[in-house]
């Protein structure tokens, strides 16, 4: 199938800007969460006799921060393969990768909430929901890139498109997992089940075809 010379459209935009916003925030993002690590060891108001217990308080900040920075990480991989399959943006696809920032620039915020009150199912639901929102507008994004494969480059296989939305809706559903395990269980320990991801994902991957006949 011919691609269309995006230059005879003035709705059709080069991808360039939007990777390197999109780069931008998530060279910040996913490093400030750790600022907030071990604060009070480093305010001079832990005496030498309350630093180990001190210490081993910042063990459940570090889990949740190298979640969160993995998490991250994941995303950027879904919008870099995203991006390399996609010759093309729109203004609506813009808005629509918008959306995904404004929801990334959240997760310091939500991190800090989940490491101050976990004992508190809801402050590990508006976390887990905070990753969920993340997820599903990248799903968003490649539904709508992929419909009519409107943006997409020529060599795009069908089972990547599906594999994109598998990926995405496996995140969510993970997500829902988390809320549900954070007030039937531990909340405390709820976000472990996000190493479902990994397991679940490694499990249902498969090869992407490629398909001639497009």
């Amino acid at each position: 199938m011919k691609r269309p010379d995006i230059s005879k459209f003035t709705n059709l935009l080069e991808k360039n800007r939007v990777e390197a916003l999109t780069d931008g925030i998530y060279a910040i993002v996913l490093t400030l969460s750790v600022l907030m690590i071990g604060t009070g060891l480093y305010s001079g108001s832990v005496e030498s006799s309350a630093f180990y217990p001190s210490l081993s308080e910042t063990v459940p900040q570090l889990f949740n921060y190298a979640l969160s920075f993995f998490l991250l990480s994941i995303f950027w991989i879904v919008h870099h393969r995203q991006m390399n399959r996609i010759s093309h943006v729109d203004s609506i696809y813009i808005w629509l990768n918008l959306v995904s920032l404004f929801f990334i620039t959240l997760v310091p915020f939500t991190t800090n909430l989940n490491d101050d009150f976990s004992e508190y199912p809801l402050a590990v639901a508006i976390y887990a929901g905070n990753i969920m929102l993340i997820s599903l507008s990248y799903t968003l994004s490649w539904a709508y890139a992929t419909h009519g494969r409107r943006l997409l480059s020529a060599d795009v296989p069908d089972s990547a498109i599906t594999n994109g939305i598998r990926r995405g809706l496996l995140t969510s559903a993970v997500s829902l997992i988390v809320i549900g395990a954070a007030y039937f269980m531990a909340s405390e320990w709820a976000t472990i089940f996000y190493l479902l991801i990994l397991i679940v994902g490694f499990i249902i991957k498969k090869p992407e075809i490629k398909d001639n006949s497009v």
